[in-house]
């Protein structure tokens, strides 16, 4: 296959106290990317991440299910009540510098950061080098308006 390429950065904030959640989400679902295109998201977290200050909570295994449609409802995210029980959710704390990487379809999201301490990560996608980007097909994918579905 070909080699990866990284075509995604950012940096990510939580405030101490008021550090907003991330609603469960795909990051997949937020890239202009044909579909079927293999995502890994790397994440770096530069303070220690803790279940208080909003480390990351996955649904280990969600990715085998595919695209799921998300909403425009707090953010582009996935339905809250397509959101699992706890018995689905495994949290991941992470000390300064640790990584998590994780397939772009794997269901995740953060929790507000209500600690007194501040949560920063840095976060990388990576996508086959020479994958194409495509307006149209991300809401043929994951996009739930006009497709009769509802949150």
């Amino acid at each position: 296959g070909a080699e990866p390429e990284m075509f995604q950065e950012m940096a990510l904030m939580k405030p101490p106290g008021i550090g907003r959640e991330k609603p469960w989400h795909q990051d997949h679902a937020y890239f202009d990317l044909p579909e079927g295109t293999p995502v890994v998201g790397v994440w770096i977290s530069l303070d220690e991440a803790t279940v208080e200050n909003g480390c990351m909570i996955f649904q280990p295994g969600g990715h085998r299910k595919g695209a799921r449609p998300h909403f425009n409802v707090r953010d582009w995210q996935l339905c809250d009540s397509d959101a699992l029980g706890a018995e689905h959710r495994v949290a991941a704390p992470l000390p300064r510098g640790g990584a998590l990487i994780f397939d772009g379809l794997t269901p995740h999201g953060t929790a507000q950061n209500k600690s007194g301490s501040r949560r920063r990560a840095i976060q990388y996608h990576y996508v086959p080098a020479g994958t194409p980007r495509v307006k149209d097909e991300r809401l043929k994918i994951f996009g739930a308006e006009g497709f009769g579905a509802t949150c």
